[in-house]
């Protein structure tokens, strides 16, 4: 049965209308999680007669904590003028479309919206698919997909009234920062939203890297040290209020893993991860024969794009037979450019100025290899059906890591 920490930490916000047991487990919480949701996490919690939520501030802002159904910036900003549109728009209250793209169009910044461009329709029809996933607006009545093929379409919403607990509320208005670190560093001056001010800076940063972002590396040195130092305490919480997580701490590192079937979690039964899991296992392979090296301070790996392309090649023509017809029929270079944009937007490695790719560790710490491969190199041959089963290996201090928690 997952923990009802898991439950706040694992959805945007629980909603009544879909969930009626959870959202009165969650909505119901003790004192113990209250006080430790506060005083560890330094979060604000939010319950009304509708939905339960637990807001998440990450330690460190990636790529991939955007909204992922968005493709560009006017996405963003087409959301935010929706939801002042729908600021002053109570429970159950219909409005057409129209009203909608006459908003916008009032209130777009900078440039004048024209709705016969197919691009801006798409657009708002990305937006407003989004805003009914996450429970702000039904509809009532039409189709708004004719919207992206033809202008004169219409559609009757109706609002849910959860749109003001959506966005984040800071202590001063955002025109007010005059940069992104100063809106991060804002995130300090008060808990809960009450007047009193988080004292204990590490502590929130600590348990916000480990419970939000799921890892803490040595690029965030003081969170990663208190983690080294309070090991105990944390895994006394863990254990207490999350039992699914499991602390892994390293010498550059830290990450919870989980085990089960849990949205946003590497790897996952995408052929892409599994792919990810081979190249990973072809890399440490070369590190253990001498021919790659990782660095002494922080066991990452610096390897040039043309030869993790090779490696990608490699692993394609060792195991390709056993992908399905969409990754066989993949070129090497598609592979490659899928593979890079994973790896960049999951922060698992990055490119620098040299044209390298640093491969970050927490990458090597879990590799994949097709069971029996070694001893029966022609199962593609006898298995017409092209099934592989993965075994997933953790990689311990002992070889590549120095572990933390075995000390």
């Amino acid at each position: 049965m997952k923990s009802t920490l898991l439950k706040l930490l694992s959805n945007f916000w629980v909603l009544k209308e879909k969930d009626v047991e959870s959202y009165y487990e969650c909505k119901n919480i003790d004192k113990e999680l209250k006080d430790f949701i506060v005083s560890k996490l330094g979060l604000r919690f939010y319950a009304t007669s509708d939905m339960v939520r637990l807001e998440k501030v990450p330690l460190v802002p990636r790529k991939y904590m955007g909204i992922l159904d968005f493709e560009e910036p006017k996405d963003y900003v087409f959301f935010c003028l929706v939801l002042a549109f729908l600021e002053d728009k109570g429970k159950n209250t219909q409005f057409l479309l129209e009203d909608i793209t006459q908003y916008i169009r009032s209130n777009f910044p900078g440039e004048e919206i024209d709705w016969t461009m197919y691009s801006d329709r798409r657009s708002l029809i990305r937006v407003l698919k989004f805003c009914e996933k996450m429970g702000l607006i039904k509809i009532d009545d039409g189709n708004q997909e004719l919207f992206m093929e033809r202008v004169d379409v219409d559609v009757l919403y109706e609002s849910t009234g959860l749109s003001k607990y959506f966005m984040r509320t800071f202590p001063k208005s955002l025109v007010e920062y005059l940069s992104v670190e100063e809106i991060l560093n804002s995130e300090f001056e008060f808990t809960n939203g009450l007047s009193d001010q988080i004292t204990d800076i590490k502590r929130i940063k600590a348990y916000r890297g480990l419970l939000i972002d799921g890892i803490v590396d040595f690029e965030c040195e003081a969170p990663l040290y208190y983690i080294k130092k309070q090991k105990t305490t944390i895994l006394q919480d863990l254990e207490k209020f999350v039992p699914e997580l499991e602390l892994h701490l390293f010498k550059s590192f830290a990450y919870l893993s989980v085990e089960g079937d849990y949205k946003y979690t590497y790897p996952d039964d995408s052929n892409l991860c599994d792919v990810l899991l081979l190249c990973s296992r072809e890399l440490l392979e070369r590190v253990e024969k001498g021919e790659l090296r990782l660095s002494p301070a922080h066991d990452i790996l610096e390897i040039s794009l043309d030869h993790f392309k090779l490696i990608v090649e490699d692993v394609k023509k060792k195991y390709g037979h056993f992908w399905n017809k969409e990754w066989r029929e993949k070129s090497t270079e598609k592979i490659f450019e899928e593979l890079l944009e994973y790896l960049q937007l999951h922060n698992f490695a990055q490119t620098n100025d040299d044209g390298y790719l640093v491969i970050s560790p927490i990458f090597f710490r879990i590799v994949g290899e097709y069971q029996d491969y070694e001893t029966n190199s022609q199962l593609s041959e006898k298995d017409n059906s092209n099934e592989k089963a993965f075994e997933d290996i953790n990689v311990d201090g002992g070889f590549h890591f120095e572990d933390e928690q075995g000390k």
